[in-house]
């Protein structure tokens, strides 16, 4: 993918986090309803759909400032260096690596964060 579609993914991301937040506090502040009044189901449903709008945003993160800190060591003249030569021709492989990385500490923690209740 293009940078642009990372960029759309984590501006789209945050902009839903911020549309959630806001409506959120105007319906609590209104007394539309109150948290402890939801269905656990529903509020299950809607930690995990905030979870998975952080995942996007962590992804989506990770190909952009690999990319913004590769355009900043050429500007700057380190371009002829073995590892910034490195990264610059294995980007994507990069990319996906860290992408392993934290999949592999979200299959990690995921057991252990549904057992302790993060999504209760």
């Amino acid at each position: 993918m293009t940078t642009k579609v990372y960029v759309i993914i984590l501006v789209s991301c945050l902009g839903l986090f911020i549309l959630g937040a806001v409506v959120n506090g105007i319906l609590e502040s209104s007394g539309a309803f109150n948290m402890d009044a939801i269905d656990p189901g529903i509020r299950t449903a809607v930690k995990v759909c905030y979870f998975i709008l952080f995942l996007a945003i962590g992804f989506s993160f990770i190909p952009l400032m690999l990319k913004l800190f590769i355009y900043m060591q050429i500007r700057i003249g380190n371009g002829e260096f073995i590892l910034i030569k490195f990264l610059h021709n294995h980007e994507q492989t990069v990319v996906y690596c860290a992408w392993g990385m934290c999949l592999l500490g979200l299959i990690i923690a995921l057991p252990s964060a549904i057992r302790d209740g993060f999504f209760k």
